[in-house]
């Protein structure tokens, strides 16, 4: 399962980066699915889901330092 979630800009606080969050199960490493999160339970092996193994990508920008060395 892949969650992707866009940038959100906050008034008054930090904002919230982009960022994708993949789940897998953590004995077969195989991508699951909501109903499989929903029962706990891998339908490839019959691994308990209750701790997923998940991967985060988070979107970063740089901002451009602005000065002049002489």
């Amino acid at each position: 399962m892949i969650i992707e979630n866009q940038a959100v800009e906050q008034d008054g606080a930090d904002p919230i980066c982009a960022h994708k969050i993949e789940i897998y199960c953590p004995n077969c490493s195989k991508d699951v699915d909501e109903a499989e999160l929903f029962n706990k339970t891998c339908n490839d092996c019959g691994t308990s889901l209750e701790n997923p193994e998940q991967h985060v990508a988070v979107a970063v920008t740089s901002v451009p330092v602005i000065g002049i060395t002489w």
